[in-house]
């Protein structure tokens, strides 16, 4: 039996004089566990006119980390401009394009960190430039004093909402890696958890089979809650669905 395609694009990393292009291993093992068909995407301009052929099998579309997202992309501010770290436009361009074309489609999506916020900003939301900076928050969004996968944070959890189910807690310690983050949510979204300073830290679209964003890294702290392996597990569900 085929498995169903969820594509997923790469991130850039620069090894001396070339770029490397890669996906998080956790990532590939959990679309794999759910008996999925990943297909990587590499987000070099070259690809673009491949788009079509790459997305004729696609029944799901996974977005993950990356580098900021240009603030031409959005309604942005100045901040948005002020505080921008490095960008990839090419990954910007071709995530772009299969998320346009997944939501005219219908398919499932699952945007964790900056997928969530290029999920947000394409339905029409916008994103803090900085959100320490911008909100004055006490609390850390980012912690480059701390291992990747050590650093947490309190976000509390919506009631009644898929978030709430998958993890059955009113509280989540998560990880945090991020410095931008939703300032304006897009209508079309309802919020599924807050962190103590008012950022949104997951949201979904009721009216979707599955359409989630979540600033926070589930596939990184798979041990710590069920709630985790849940949100992979109806991902997949949604996935395999569409057939």
């Amino acid at each position: 039996m085929k498995r169903p395609t969820v594509i997923v694009v790469t991130r850039r990393m620069a090894r001396r004089s070339r770029y490397v292009e890669y996906v998080g291993e956790a990532h590939l093992e959990l679309l794999l566990k759910l008996k999925c068909f990943p297909l990587i995407v590499p987000s070099v301009s070259g690809v673009l006119p491949l788009l079509p052929q790459y997305r004729e099998k696609m029944r799901g579309l996974l977005l993950v980390e990356g580098e900021d997202i240009e603030p031409k992309r959005y309604v942005a501010d100045e901040a948005n401009f002020r505080y921008l770290e490095k960008t990839d436009p090419e990954k910007d361009e071709i995530e772009l394009r299969l998320l346009r074309y997944a939501l005219k489609k219908r398919l499932p999506v699952l945007g964790i960190c900056r997928g969530s916020q290029l999920l947000n900003i394409v339905n029409g939301g916008t994103l803090f430039g900085d959100v320490k900076e911008e909100k004055a928050s006490p609390l850390k969004h980012i912690s480059h004093d701390e291992h990747y996968d050590d650093y947490r944070h309190k976000v509390t959890v919506v009631p009644d909402t898929p978030l709430a189910r998958w993890y059955r807690e009113p509280t989540l310690s998560v990880n945090s890696y991020h410095h931008q983050g939703v300032r304006k949510l897009a209508k079309r979204f309802v919020p599924m958890a807050h962190a103590d300073d008012g950022l949104v830290e997951a949201y979904y679209d009721p009216h979707e089979r599955f359409l989630v964003g979540l600033q926070f890294h589930p596939e990184r702290m798979l041990p710590e809650y069920e709630g985790n392996w849940r949100v992979w597990q109806a991902f997949g569900r949604a996935v395999h669905a569409i057939g």
